[in-house]
């Protein structure tokens, strides 16, 4: 029963890390690639829980979740503006 559920996490971790990778690479609003990217670097610390060290998942999520990606953010707040928005007719 345990190993049929850890692979069901696994599954479901790598589908997110696939799906959002993708997304992250294709989004035409950087903002959006960068919430993208947030979510592929907590399913990778998930990944990381999941196969048994829990140490290196919490340095993903304090390091990349919590300094990078909000470098990140950051960084496309202020330099907002040049991107054109499309609108919908």
């Amino acid at each position: 029963m345990t190993d049929l559920f850890e692979t069901a996490i696994f599954a479901v971790l790598a589908a997110l890390i696939l799906g959002f990778g993708v997304a992250s690479a294709v989004a035409k609003r950087t903002f959006h690639a960068v919430m993208f990217l947030g979510v592929v670097l907590v399913a990778v610390a998930g990944l990381y829980i999941l196969l048994g060290s829990p140490l290196i998942g919490v340095l993903q999520i304090l390091v990349y979740v919590g300094g990078i990606l909000t470098l990140f953010v950051f960084a496309v707040m202020f330099v907002a503006g040049d991107e054109d928005e499309e609108v919908l007719s």
